[in-house]
């Protein structure tokens, strides 16, 4: 195709004279700032013809609409030309979407992983993501409104996503704006969803009647850096014309709105060369604005606002979106057969979803960490035991791997931070908020503390604005300090702060004062730590002894708690052999007081496991439950609850009855328990005569059935504990559980047997 060029009309020649004398320039000028030579100037401001990128170049340089300067309408303006030369634009659409369909295979169609040889096929490891409208950093909340919407069971997962606002499909949003700007946190898969969008234009299943154009933003200004001005048309010119694409059929396609312009990752651009990329970007939408635009960039690295862009945010995955992840990951990655990955799949998830993998669970919901997850599982078909190491890799990947295996140089003042500063400096952060409770803060308040360190690291002159520049780099670079609402910070994953916090206390092990951290075991906010820290020591047995003292002071002071481990380490003589002592101990004291606490039946649940249940605890188990049917059914027509809660206790009051009967083997016991199974109603009964025999006979039966239990089994006894007490044995059972915990980590077997004898006894002062 050839082209007789562009003339300026001569409204367009006062225009563009106008601009350049407000801008400054000669035209001498402004064909060194284009890097072209001085006669497509001279002839642009004749009138005379100027080839069609010359022209535009020129227009964009002078702030002008090269449309107007031709003299044209604009909506006129491409459909006139093309027209004049007789080009059918759907036409040279399709010839050109056919020329450059390799390249965009090429480019667009795998994904290289961290870790992983080959490239991985996007379409067999590609995951849908959802995106926010509303941009969470963006809104204003306080503390307080975060800490009300925030709990610390759940971690940060998903935090501020899902209470306030509703995800959007990824595709939905591309259909319903024209011009976005993508924003999300490292390793969230911003660059795989471009990849994505391309891919899916270029099989036509996406805007099939437009050009995709993928252009990494960062290969953008490396390539063109050598130039005094970056032109982002004469880039696109290039690469079309490598593909056999003329300069005027690149143009009549921009110029008609027929491409989707995909510019990713605005935030690797170098600092030196990103201002003039932003303004390049700039004048190409103002200029080519028919078309649609999709640009990314991390969350916190953008701050200028392109005119018409609509901002949003990739949310965190969700469970569905993690499991689809996790068996295409076996099967693309692992080369698993369908079946076998979604059986890994099944494994995977049901593991992690184990309690004590709440703080690794936490971690899936980014497809970057979600990947190391399946990396490391892969191994050994589990999660590691110290999750302290897996936490160091996860650390690692942001701090340095991942901008390292993707060839970007940051050349901010935190990138010139070595990886042991910049751990050091996240320590101290993490260790001066987490004692204090603090899990959102100020960015003020993380400014003075990057003060304070750096004041005491060097002799750093003006610490105000490198503190600044520091908290930047670590939200917009390392994604460990997450925006979450204006002006509010946190870490990404409580898991990071708390292995931060305890990474600070190894590292000054010979000089810490261990008493602080002991004083907390009490805490249960606190115990991941203990478990890190211990798990993280060359020598943990000190603190594990200071540990089990420490539990044992929890309930010191009250006599009836006393009273109450006498009366348990009595019965679990009578019926536990050697081996089970402290297991059977904690199962009794579960059974004997139903604590107002779910948490309990989780804890029961791993305590359990190390229980060889025999006939003597199950009947005793059976026996609690009996009583825990009757508590529930006092309570069920005391407040007048629904009839069907009262049938489904009186239910599983008969049960528990019935079983109990069969396998108690003390004949006089059984005797009785079939005498008081007489006096219970059936489950077969109607309500009324339910609430009747409540009434007339409830009581006193109830009274009866402890009376046996007590005499022949020694259980049931009311120990009319305070709501104080209660709280102090939840405290004293949940410091015990953090105990047995931590003695896997002991390396001495004597003193790991001797604590464990000694686990939930009564206070001897030492």
């Amino acid at each position: 195709m050839t082209s007789q060029g562009l003339r300026a009309s001569p409204e367009g020649i006062r225009a563009a004279k106008t601009a350049l004398t407000d801008k400054t320039l000669t035209q001498q000028k402004l064909a060194a700032a284009l890097g072209i030579t001085r006669q497509p100037v001279s002839k642009f401001f004749a009138g005379e013809p100027v080839s069609r990128s010359c022209f535009v170049q020129i227009c964009q340089q002078l702030g002008l609409s090269w449309q107007k300067v031709v003299g044209l309408a604009e909506e006129a303006i491409s459909e006139t030309k093309l027209q004049s030369q007789g080009i059918d634009l759907d036409a040279l659409v399709r010839e050109v979407r056919q020329k450059r369909q390799e390249k965009i295979q090429d480019h667009c169609s795998t994904l290289q992983m961290l870790d992983i040889a080959q490239a991985i096929p996007l379409s067999e490891i590609y995951t849908p993501v959802s995106i926010l409208e509303e941009i969470t950093s963006q809104q204003w909340r306080e503390i307080s409104d975060l800490m009300n919407d925030w709990c610390i069971e759940s971690n940060f997962q998903g935090f501020g996503q899902g209470k306030h606002q509703r995800a959007l499909p990824g595709l939905d949003a591309i259909s319903r704006y024209s011009k976005l700007m993508l924003l999300g946190k490292p390793g969230s898969g911003k660059t795989t969803f471009l990849q994505y969008l391309a891919m899916e234009c270029n099989y036509g299943k996406l805007r099939p009647n437009q050009v995709p154009i993928f252009i990494r933003l960062k290969e953008f200004a490396e390539d063109t850096q050598r130039e005094s001005e970056l032109n982002l048309l004469q880039y696109l010119v290039q690469e079309f014309r490598c593909n056999g694409v003329e300069e005027e059929s690149t143009l009549a396609v921009l110029t008609g709105g027929k491409a989707l312009i995909l510019l990713d990752a605005l935030d690797e651009v170098p600092l030196s060369h990103v201002d003039k990329v932003i303004r390049e970007i700039r004048k190409f939408i103002q200029t080519f604005y028919k078309n649609q635009f999709v640009i990314t960039c991390r969350v916190s690295a953008q701050k200028y606002r392109f005119q018409g862009f609509t901002e949003v945010e990739i949310a965190d995955f969700q469970e569905q979106q993690r499991d689809v992840f996790v068996k295409q990951w076996f099967m693309a990655v692992a080369h698993l057969s369908s079946k076998e990955g979604e059986s890994t799949c099944n494994i995977f998830t049901q593991q992690l979803n184990l309690p004590e993998n709440q703080r690794i669970r936490e971690l899936a919901n980014t497809p970057i960490l979600l990947h190391l997850l399946c990396l490391i599982f892969k191994v050994k078909m589990q999660f590691p035991c110290k999750s302290a190491n897996l936490y160091e890799q996860a650390l690692n990947i942001f701090l340095a791997r991942w901008d390292e295996t993707r060839g970007i140089k940051r050349d901010d003042f935190y990138a010139h931070l070595n990886l042991a500063d910049k751990k050091k400096l996240l320590c101290y952060l993490a260790v001066n908020t987490f004692v204090k409770g603090d899990y959102f803060f100020t960015s003020d308040k993380i400014q003075d503390l990057i003060c304070d360190y750096l004041s005491n690291q060097s002799n750093t002159i003006d610490l105000q604005q490198h503190s600044i520049d520091i908290l930047q780099g670590i939200e917009a670079q390392d994604g460990l300090l997450v925006e979450r609402a204006r002006g509010i910070d946190s870490f990404s994953h409580l898991a990071f702060q708390e292995y931060l916090t305890a990474k600070y206390i190894v590292d000054d092990a010979q000089n810490y004062n261990w008493q602080l951290l002991i004083n907390h075991i009490g805490e249960e906010r606190w115990h991941n730590l203990f478990l890190l820290i211990v798990s993280m020591l060359d020598k943990p047995d000190n603190i594990l002894q200071l540990m089990k003292d420490k539990v044992d002071e929890l309930v010191a002071a009250d006599e009836k708690i006393q009273s109450y481990l006498v009366w348990l380490h009595q019965k679990t003589n009578e019926v536990v052999n050697s081996g089970q002592v402290f297991a059977t101990r904690a199962f009794y004291m579960i059974c004997s007081y139903f604590f107002a606490d779910s948490d309990n039946n989780v804890l029961a649940g791993d305590l359990f496991n190390d229980i060889s249940f025999n006939a003597e605890l199950a009947l005793d188990q059976l026996l609690f439950s009996t009583l825990n049917c009757v508590s529930e059914l006092e309570i069920c027509f005391e407040q007048n609850l629904h009839h069907a809660h009262a049938f489904n206790y009186i239910y599983a009051l008969n049960i528990n009855f019935d079983e109990a009967i069969n396998i108690v083997s003390d004949a006089e016991f059984r005797e009785e328990l079939q005498k008081l199974k007489k006096g219970l109603p059936s489950a077969e009964s109607n309500f009324e005569k339910l609430v009747s025999w409540w009434d007339e006979n409830g009581k006193s039966w109830n009274q009866q059935l402890s009376i046996k239990i007590i005499k022949y089994r020694n259980i049931g006894h009311n120990w009319q504990f305070e709501k104080q007490q209660v709280r102090l044995l939840q405290q004293y059972f949940k410091a015990n559980k953090l105990l047995m915990d931590c003695l896997r980590y002991a390396l001495n077997d004597g003193l790991k047997q001797k604590i464990e004898d000694e686990l939930f006894l009564i206070y001897q002062k030492r």
